[in-house]
């Protein structure tokens, strides 16, 4: 089994693991929130499992359960995902470029094919994962505050996994055409895009752009905690978005996201074809997390704010789901 089908396989797994965490209750109610939404009380099934050793009669499993979902990493850690895929587009770039023992152990494992990426797609494909990962990594480090959240190391592990294989995935389907390339200045001139480029590029910036207004909005959203003096009521500074982007759907800047990775498989389809199933994969990945995501935070709304204020709104899919 070669690379390629080796990142697919994972990318898919990965989604299986995901869904069937979400169909599981006792999973479910333990691994899947994170952040602010795991502030809120327990589930009723989770209340009724969740036990201390003191308690003998709890089947084992709930206690070993209870026991992994309290191996927990600070919610900020999501800072780290953004900061690794900028970190490994440059070191692959260096790699690719100067023919390095990491370039040349994945050409080793990536079988043969008459399908290539252009050396030119190779390029572009790989400056926009770099310009995302910046774009997001700043992102955290202006718009994060102060927060005691925290979340399941698993989703850390994860999404350190995740963009470590994108990383290569964006361009690992290029391998003939880097294999048969040599490097010149003229590397660095600016072709006439096609018209399949002109689209993925247009897609790419206009989502990008747009889950930035998202981010920098939901960032204004939440205030400084304030505890109200000789009342157990307190305000923690979270509001229920009312931006016209946030009018129909739960959270668009999650929809933006899918629909970076899919400027990304079209624009980095090998030659012949329209999608780079590679990245097809790794949009299915990251869409059934999210929509699991996306349905945690309309629960997380509901309780927080009451039915009627996200009614009508869909999770990912509008008029559907």
């Amino acid at each position: 089994m070669d690379l390629i089908s080796i990142l697919r396989l994972s990318y898919l797994g990965a989604a299986f693991l995901v869904v069937l965490i979400y169909l599981i209750p006792a999973l479910h109610d333990r691994f899947l929130t994170y952040g602010a939404r795991a502030a809120s009380p327990a589930t009723p099934h989770a209340a009724q499992e969740k036990v201390t050793l003191e308690q003998p009669a709890v089947a084992p499993y709930a206690v070993l359960l209870n026991y992994v979902a309290e191996i927990k990493v600070p919610h900020s850690w999501f800072t780290s995902f953004y900061a690794l895929s900028v970190s490994l587009s440059l070191l692959w770039a260096s790699q690719i470029m100067t023919g390095g023992p990491g370039y040349r152990a994945v050409a080793h494992w990536t079988a043969e094919s008459d399908a290539s990426m252009t050396f030119r797609q190779v390029i572009v494909a790989w400056a926009m994962l770099l310009v995302q990962g910046s774009r997001r990594l700043y992102e955290c480090l202006a718009f994060s505050k102060p927060s005691s959240s925290q979340m399941w190391v698993g989703h850390w592990v994860l999404g350190i996994l995740f963009y470590s294989a994108t990383s290569l995935a964006v361009w690992v389907e290029g391998i003939p055409a880097l294999q048969a390339h040599t490097f010149t200045f003229s590397d660095v001139a600016i072709a006439a895009p096609n018209l399949q480029s002109i689209i993925s590029i247009l897609i790419f910036i206009l989502a990008s752009g747009f889950q930035h207004d998202c981010h920098t909005y939901l960032a204004s959203l939440k205030s400084t905690p304030k505890r109200i003096s000789g009342n157990e009521a307190r305000n923690d500074g979270y509001k229920l978005p009312d931006h016209l982007a946030f009018s129909g759907l739960i959270a668009p800047h999650y929809n933006a996201e899918c629909i970076i990775y899919m400027s990304l498989a079209i624009l980095a389809a090998p030659q012949g074809m329209w999608l780079n199933w590679t990245m097809v994969c790794a949009l299915v990945f990251v869409a059934v997390n999210l929509g699991v995501t996306a349905d945690g935070t309309k629960g997380w709304y509901e309780r927080r704010f009451g039915k009627q204020a996200v009614e009508g709104k869909a999770r990912m899919v509008p008029l559907i789901w």
